[in-house]
């Protein structure tokens, strides 16, 4: 029997059904999966929109088919799978990612998520229940399938952020309306991740996601698969096989922290077989550090709000040759600060003082037509209208 290690890392070249299998097989062994005999499952998936595979932006089928495999080999009595994408119909979403079709052909059931029962969260800082899937209310334990990828709010996305998956549909803008944030935002996602019940996760990171992501990124074969029943410790990991340091990602950090250790421990997690490189990927695109300053930004006189966030915040910057006038971006809005003016082509108009700078925008846009950056005052009007200047 294999040394049981705080997080399995794997080698995994390629989404082959041989390679997978024995990389799964590897990574829960080393990783400590437990017994499940006659156990109920719920699989989670990243299934971010609908996307087709190769573009790295969901959960790989050809991986959900090796984990329900490897599940059923175990002896688990029922197994469902299910995400719920805050814009995208969830069964269209899974169906054009494959990740449908993967789940039945499997012999497993594909679930909607609807809001079930309150659930309280352990050691809570800021959000002490959370309404989450009702999927969650009847199973036995979560097998967590996260992609790696980069974000723009939270710099990484991995095992912690899945999770957040689990709330249903626009129900998680009212969390970005609550955090705006960078730094709260990443405390309620722990706040999540300490209110499901056991997990276990494997995460794909056969092909990653570098750039612009969590939607609009590149992929990037990084070829590993990593498991563990730890989630800040297999996300410290990750972020490092990529090239962070999860020190300075504040969401990590406290995950790490929240489970009774200092960071400083994170150099005696037991990892293998491999051995992670710093940096593995060593030309790998990151998202720069930093926060949103959504918060020093809020203190600030309203007169004064919209120029300060022109020339020190990251913010959405739309660009009308690329918008396909969907409206996603509309929808999605926590803080109701955009509007599609139909009388002008669906040409996007935000309202600088609304927004609160959470990115939800650029998560969603399924045409890469909003990217993150600062502005100059005198070229705004040429990338998107404000729906608030001054004078207006």
């Amino acid at each position: 029997m294999a040394l049981t290690m705080d997080v399995a890392l794997v080698s995994c070249r390629d989404y082959s059904p041989a390679a997978l299998d024995a990389a799964i097989a590897q990574a829960a062994e080393s990783g400590g999966f437990p017994d499940i005999r006659g156990k109920k499952i719920l699989i989670k998936p990243n299934v971010l929109n609908a996307s087709a595979p190769e573009k790295a932006v969901t959960t790989h089928p050809e991986f959900l088919r090796a984990v329900v495999r490897f599940l059923r080999r175990l002896g688990a009595s029922e197994i469902r799978v299910g995400d719920s994408p805050a814009i995208h119909n969830p069964i269209a979403a899974a169906k054009a990612s494959g990740l449908y079709a993967a789940a039945e052909e499997e012999g497993a059931e594909w679930v909607e998520f609807s809001p079930g029962s309150p659930r309280p969260a352990p050691k809570a800082a800021k959000v002490k229940s959370f309404v989450l899937a009702s999927a969650l209310d009847d199973c036995d334990m979560v097998v967590n399938l996260p992609k790696l990828k980069t974000h723009r709010l939270t710099q990484y996305t991995g095992a912690v952020k899945n999770l957040f998956g689990l709330v249903p549909g626009l129900n998680k803008s009212g969390y970005h309306l609550r955090f705006p944030d960078r730094d709260a935002f990443g405390t309620m996602l722990v706040d999540l991740a300490l209110s499901v019940g056991p997990c276990f996760t494997f995460m794909d990171a056969v092909v990653a996601m570098e750039g612009e992501g969590p939607g609009n990124g590149k992929p990037y074969p990084l070829g590993f698969v990593l498991g563990s029943a730890d989630m800040a410790a297999l996300d410290w990991v990750a972020a490092e096989c990529i090239g962070y340091d999860p020190r300075k990602i504040p969401y990590l950090r406290e995950a790490f922290e929240r489970n009774g250790r200092e960071a400083e421990a994170a150099k005696d997690l037991e990892v293998g077989p491999e051995k992670p490189c710093k940096p593995r990927a060593g030309n790998f695109e990151l998202i720069p550090y930093g926060n949103s300053g959504s918060s020093t930004i809020g203190a600030l006189h309203p007169s004064l709000k919209t120029l300060a966030r022109m020339f020190t915040v990251d913010r959405p910057i739309f660009h009308p040759s690329l918008c396909i006038g969907c409206g996603a971006c509309v929808r999605i809005c926590p803080a109701k600060a955009l509007q599609q003016d139909k009388n002008r082509g669906s040409r996007i108009r935000i309202d600088d003082n609304a927004c609160i700078t959470c990115f939800c925008c650029h998560e969603v846009c399924p045409a890469a037509a909003i990217t993150i950056g600062k502005v100059p005052l005198r070229s705004r009007s040429a990338s998107f209208d404000s729906g608030k200047r001054r004078g207006k």
